[in-house]
C-alpha cells in the first residue's frame, strides 16, 4: 500500500503521484514485531514507526531519530556523533535541491527540443520534490542551531568552572614561591587542582569538536566539497582573514601600533618546582644545549595561551622589554574573547652568540571566539630577539615579518 503524505489518501502500488492533491506517494513500511520491535534503532518521532535503516519516514517524510520513541522526550547527551548525522543530512538535502533547481532549470531551456508532456511532468515533479524539501531542511536547521546552542552554553559554563580553579592554582604557585605554604601541601594541592582543569578542559574540547562539525553556515568548521564555492565567497574569506589577523596579533601582542610590545605570550611546559631529569646520554654541544633551552622558551609561550597562564606568560619575557604592562592586559583581554584550540611554532632561523639570539620564528594557531563558537586558522611569521637573563633565554623585542 502506498499513501500520500499531504491528504493521507490511500493508493495501489504502482503509483507515483496522489490523484486528489498531487503529491509523490510515499509507501508504508510495516514497523518490526516481537523480537524484531526491540532490535529496531531508527523511529519517525511524528509517526513513532520503527523502522532498522533509512534516513526519512516513508509515511510523512520526517528525518529519523536513533533509539525509539519512549527515548523522543527524554534528555539526549550531545554527542559528536549527532552533529556528524545532522550535518551530514543538512548537506544531502542541500545538494538535492541544488541538483533538482539545476534540472528545472534545464528543462527550460529545452522546451524546444522536447516535447512539452515529456517537460511538464519532469518539472511538475522536480518542483513538487523541491517544495517538500523545504520543511525538511528547515527542521534539520533547527536541530543544527539547537546543538549549536547547547554546545556554547556548555562552553561557556564549562569556562566559569575553569577560571576560580586555574586563579587558584595560581595563588597557590605563588605562596609556594615565597615560601608561605609547605611543599607538600602545595604539590598534594596542585594535584587535585590540575585534576579539576585537565577533566573540564577534556569537556572543552568536546564541546569544540561538536561546535567544529556543524556547517559553516552555523558556526562550524565543515563545507562539503560541492558547495566550497558558495561557502568561501571572497567577501567571507576577507572578513575571515581580517578575523585571524586580529586573532594573531592579539594572542602574541604584535600590535601594529607598537612592534616592540607585539610579541607572542610564551609558556613554558614544566612549572618553576619541575626538574629535568639527569641525562642518560653523554652531555650535549653548547650549541645544542642553547637550541633545546630555545625550543623550550617558545613552547613554555605555546603552553602558556593554550592553558592562560598569565604568569608563566609574562617571565619568557625579559625586564628590557618594552611595555610589559601593557602586553599583560592585551593578553588578558585578547583571552577573555578567544580561546585556543591549537597551537604549534616552526623555528625557520636562528643566528646565536653567548648571550644573545636572533630567530624567525612561524605560528599556526586555531582559535574559537567564546561569543559564538566560531572556529579560526592563522599562520604568522615573527622575528625575535633574544637575550640570557639569570640563566634563562628571554624575550627582548618582537618584530612581525611582512
Amino acid at each position: 500500500m502506498v499513501i500520500c503524505p499531504q491528504c493521507s489518501t490511500e493508493h495501489d502500488p504502482g503509483e507515483e503521484f496522489c490523484q486528489k492533491c498531487g503529491k509523490f506517494l510515499l509507501a508504508i513500511e510495516d514497523s518490526a514485531l516481537g523480537e524484531e520491535k526491540r532490535s529496531v534503532k531508527l523511529f519517525c518521532p511524528k509517526c513513532q514507526l520503527l523502522y532498522k535503516k533509512g534516513s526519512y519516514c516513508r509515511k510523512c517524510g520526517s528525518l529519523l531519530m536513533q533509539g525509539n520513541p519512549s527515548q523522543e522526550n527524554g534528555v539526549q547527551p550531545l554527542e559528536k556523533k549527532s552533529a556528524k548525522r545532522w550535518s551530514r543530512e543538512w548537506f544531502t538535502l542541500l545538494q538535492e535541491e541544488k541538483e533538482l533547481e539545476s534540472c528545472i532549470s534545464k528543462l527550460e531551456t529545452r522546451r524546444e527540443t522536447v516535447s512539452g508532456e515529456v517537460l511538464d511532468a519532469l518539472s511538475a515533479r522536480y518542483k513538487d520534490r523541491l517544495k517538500s524539501l523545504s520543511p525538511l531542511h528547515q527542521e534539520i536547521e533547527t536541530e543544527l542551531e539547537s546543538i549549536k546552542k547547547k554546545a556554547l552554553e556548555q562552553i561557556v559554563s564549562i569556562e566559569n568552572e575553569l577560571e576560580p580553579i586555574q586563579k587558584r592554582l595560581e595563588e597557590f604557585q605563588s605562596l609556594h614561591k615565597s615560601g608561605a605554604v609547605t611543599k607538600p601541601d602545595f604539590i598534594k594541592e596542585k594535584k587535585e587542582l590540575r585534576k579539576e582543569v585537565k577533566s573540564r578542559e577534556k569537556s572543552l574540547k568536546k564541546y569544540r569538536q561538536i561546535l567544529s562539525l556543524l556547517p559553516r553556515k552555523m558556526g562550524g568548521n565543515v563545507a562539503s566539497a560541492g558547495f566550497s564555492g558558495d561557502l568561501l565567497r571572497p567577501s567571507a574569506l576577507l572578513t575571515a582573514c581580517i578575523i585571524i589577523l586580529l586573532i594573531i596579533a592579539g594572542g602574541y601582542l604584535l600590535w601594529p601600533h607598537h612592534s616592540r610590545s607585539s610579541g607572542p605570550a610564551q609558556k613554558e611546559i614544566a612549572t618553576p618546582l619541575s626538574t629535568p631529569p639527569p641525562p642518560e646520554n653523554p652531555p650535549p654541544s653548547l650549541k645544542d644545549e642553547k637550541d633545546e633551552k630555545i625550543n623550550s622558551l617558545f613552547e613554555n609561550i605555546r603552553q602558556a595561551n593554550l592553558q592562560k597562564n598569565i604568569d608563566l606568560f609574562m617571565s619568557c619575557f625579559s625586564r628590557d622589554f618594552d611595555g610589559m604592562g601593557r602586553k599583560r592586559q592585551d593578553t588578558l583581554k585578547m583571552w577573555d574573547n578567544y580561546s585556543y584550540l591549537d597551537l604549534s611554532y616552526d623555528l625557520k632561523r636562528q643566528t646565536l652568540t653567548d648571550d644573545s639570539a636572533d630567530v624567525r620564528l612561524e605560528w599556526l594557531a586555531k582559535t574559537s571566539e567564546k561569543s559564538n563558537g566560531k572556529i579560526h586558522d592563522g599562520r604568522t611569521i615573527l622575528d625575535v630577539t633574544l637575550k640570557r637573563e639569570d640563566g634563562r633565554w628571554k624575550i627582548v623585542e618582537i618584530k612581525p615579518v611582512s
